[in-house]
């Protein structure tokens, strides 16, 4: 019983540390991952802060370029600008007030005077020519050279101020596909911004869910370490109890069996020395009886020599009581017929009471 119960402290004790040594691994393993995940955590955010701050600086050097290139269409939309609107005015686009300020534009266009001073001075040299200065057909010819110079003149200023336009709008075009592109490098710095921070979400996610994996696995592996541990203490305690019980059944057979034995083997000497006994005190017996038996036929002799004897003293004792009795009596009689008689022998009478 001492040497299982030492071996059961033992046991115990053993399993004991070894639950504690695996619980203290098991926590270590624990702050190693909590660590480690946390380091992981502090790069993911450092490297997706810096790819932050490369994207931006990315984005301002882009917004720079395409800033500059849009800019350059200003000198071309500012040049073009009058040409538009002067074109417009000259279409009808502008309406009424539109369309006079195109007439005194184009009234006021470089060469337009300088030609229609040619074409009439040509007129009324020729009309000079002919003698006929302040002739209906000189005013004709005017009237003919000149509507027919400014509508000629006017479609060249119209074409011109077209092309005019024609910059303008590629100006306005450019200054708009500039802007696009700008509007789409920030939309892109969006989207790119978005997806960083959702890929930075998704990586400190997966982080998170990695280390919340590791540690219920970490968890799962200590309960299962421990419970082997436990199954393993109950085993080997099971097997010590079992085998303590087996030895205890064991000696108390082994006991029972050699009791028994003993028991056996004790009836057996009783026995034998009860027979033995009892015929030591059968022949003990048989001689005391011889011997008493000679004793008594001693005694009886004895006795019968002693009676004999007794009798013959006994005979001769009365015998001489007889004798002394007769003088006794002789005597009393004496005594009677003397005057104290009566009362000596109320005295001898009282004597034999």
């Amino acid at each position: 019983g001492s040497s299982y119960g030492q071996a059961a402290d033992a046991i115990t004790g053993n399993y004991g540390s070894a639950l504690s040594s695996l619980g203290q691994g098991y926590g270590q393993a624990r702050d190693d991952l909590t660590g480690q995940y946390g380091q992981a955590r502090d790069d993911i955010n450092t490297n997706y802060g810096q790819a932050r701050t490369d994207l931006g600086n990315q984005y301002a050097q882009t917004q720079g370029y395409l800033g500059q290139a849009t800019a350059a269409y200003d000198p071309l939309i500012s040049g073009s600008q009058g040409s538009f609107t002067r074109f417009q005015n000259a279409i009808g686009g502008n309406g009424a007030a539109g369309s006079a300020q195109a007439t005194q534009d184009f009234q006021a266009a470089p060469g337009y005077q300088y030609q229609m001073d040619q074409a009439l001075g040509s007129v009324q040299r020729l009309a000079a020519s002919r003698g006929d200065v302040a002739g209906g057909n000189t005013t004709a010819d005017i009237l003919k050279t000149a509507t027919g110079l400014a509508d000629q003149s006017y479609q060249q200023y119209v074409s011109n101020l077209q092309n005019g336009a024609n910059y303008f709008q590629t100006g306005i075009q450019g200054r708009a596909a500039g802007l696009t592109n700008q509007g789409n490098a920030s939309q892109a710095y969006g989207t790119q911004l978005g997806s960083l921070g959702m890929a930075q979400g998704n990586a400190l996610s997966g982080i998170d869910t990695g280390l919340g994996d590791q540690l219920a696995q970490n968890d799962r592996g200590l309960g299962t370490a421990q419970a082997n541990i436990y199954g393993q203490q109950g085993n080997a305690l099971g097997s010590l109890y079992q085998g303590q019980g087996n030895a205890l059944l064991g000696a108390q057979t082994n006991l029972g069996t050699n009791l028994g034995q003993a028991d056996a083997n004790l009836g057996t000497g009783q026995s034998a020395l009860s027979v033995g006994q009892g015929t030591n005190t059968l022949g003990i017996y048989g001689q005391a009886g011889s011997n008493l038996m000679n004793l008594g036929n001693q005694e009886s002799n004895a006795i019968s020599n002693a009676t004999k004897m007794y009798v013959d003293n006994s005979n001769t004792e009365a015998k001489n009581q007889m004798a002394a009795g007769g003088n006794f009596l002789g005597m009393l009689g004496g005594i009677a017929s003397s005057p104290f008689g009566g009362s000596i022998l109320s005295k001898v009478g009282g004597l034999f009471k």
